[in-house]
């Protein structure tokens, strides 16, 4: 009975693909783990996250990293699912193909176009129609996200005690910018498909070949005073970029290169530049750098060294509308500013700043710096990098809700530790 269900129906994958959605990266999962609290994420988002907060993204359940493993059936079923989608995908291409050679009359024709087709376009086609829809996925739980942040946002006006006056001008108001978030994305998307086959055309005139458009690989750092920033290999980070991607999606790959820096990105929203680099140049940090200098030199237009640079803002889309090549290095430069280059503020001032703002505070303690014979505890986050920054520091207590001023960094025995950053007693 089921095999005969199953035989007749036809469900659509969107429903079913959103269900395997990665909770942190909102993607479909890669190389799922679960926890014992029986959530699932893509292997290296959960072990980030436990590294960092050590608690369940979802329920958090405290966890540790011998508190996951591989889910080996949950993966075989994703491995089926992807498979089932790019057989149908292929299946749809070669029937459309089909169509075409059909309607061509010669027989002598038509034998050559069928291994044309099948060769090439059938497999162009086919990627085509998978990075499409995996596109309108994407755009689908965007249109998502807004609606609930809609709904959350009523349901938190409604739980207000205001006037009714001032509840329907505050209802207004959210409505107006709902509607416009809304027409923002389905805007988006129309722009998307244009470019989707614009690119398909260009590249069929050009190539007759697989389709150009699809996802690439390319590498990516940040440039800081005469400085690439590397992952712990040493190496430029691998970011794959899909067609619709824009340039500013490489940004959040920056936060985590930063992150093995021991460093954070606090601001981006200034004049970002990506300057783009053949895969094919000299891509050394020296000769990469004395060129991005150059760039600034007035009347330098006319260098040939510099016709390979191309430097584009945070907008633009690389692979639809500069067909950017595998393997490119992608050198972000302008108003990135880190929180190792911003003074550093004790909690103890950012609370008497504010004292009325909700604040959620990390605690360190230092062994180091005793009182009493005891580890010193309760040193907030910027003290622990500031004034004790080549310590033996361990973790005391993450997203403690204050209810004051506290942090004992300057109750250290030792004077030489007393507080740097905010040196009162």
């Amino acid at each position: 009975m089921a095999t005969a269900m199953s035989a007749n129906c036809m469900i659509s994958p969107e429903p079913l693909l959103e269900q395997f959605n990665c909770p942190i990266c909102l993607n479909i999962m890669k190389d799922v783990w679960v926890t014992v609290c029986f959530h699932r994420f893509c292997e290296e988002c959960i072990k980030e996250s436990i590294n960092s907060n050590h608690r369940c993204p979802l329920c958090n359940k405290d966890l540790q990293q011998d508190n996951i493993q591989r889910d080996a059936q949950y993966n075989t079923l994703l491995e089926a699912i992807d498979k089932a989608i790019q057989d149908a995908e292929a299946h749809k291409a070669a029937s459309f193909a089909n169509q075409i050679v059909t309607q061509i009359g010669d027989n002598s024709v038509r034998t050559i176009l069928e291994e044309l087709f099948r060769d090439t376009l059938v497999t162009s086609l086919a990627n085509h129609l998978t990075s499409e829809n995996d596109m309108r996925s994407r755009y689908k739980r965007k249109k998502s996200d807004i609606e609930a942040a809609y709904n959350r946002a009523v349901v938190r006006l409604q739980e207000k005690k205001s006037t009714k006056e001032e509840y329907k001008n505050n209802l207004d108001e959210l409505t107006i910018k709902f509607k416009d978030d809304i027409k923002k994305l389905d805007e988006e998307i129309r722009n998307v498909q244009v470019l989707f086959i614009q690119a398909y055309k260009n590249h069929l005139n050009e190539h007759v070949s697989n389709f150009g458009a699809v996802s690439t690989q390319v590498r990516v750092t940040l440039w800081k005073e005469d400085h690439f920033f590397k992952n712990k290999d040493n190496q430029y980070p691998i970011i794959l970029m899909r067609p619709e991607d824009r340039m500013e999606i490489l940004l959040q790959a920056l936060d985590e290169l930063i992150l093995l820096n021991n460093d954070k990105v606090v601001k981006t929203d200034g004049v970002v530049l990506f300057t783009c680099i053949n895969s094919l140049d000299d891509l050394s940090e020296q000769s990469v750098i004395k060129r991005l200098k150059r760039m600034d030199i007035e009347d330098d237009d006319d260098d040939d060294d510099n016709n390979s640079l191309l430097t584009v803002s945070r907008n633009c889309r690389p692979i639809l509308e500069h067909k950017l090549l595998r393997g490119t290095l992608v050198v972000i430069h302008g108003e990135v500013v880190l929180e190792s280059e911003i003074p550093k503020k004790c909690f103890k001032q950012i609370y008497h700043e504010d004292p009325h703002q909700k604040h959620l505070v990390d605690y360190f303690q230092c062994p180091q710096c005793g009182k009493d014979g005891k580890p010193l505890r309760w040193i907030c986050k910027s003290c622990a990098r500031a004034c004790h920054k080549n310590h033996d520091i361990t973790p005391l207590m993450f997203g403690n809700e204050a209810s004051g001023p506290k942090c004992d960094c300057n109750k250290s025995d030792r004077r030489k530790n007393v507080c740097q950053i905010y040196p009162r007693n």
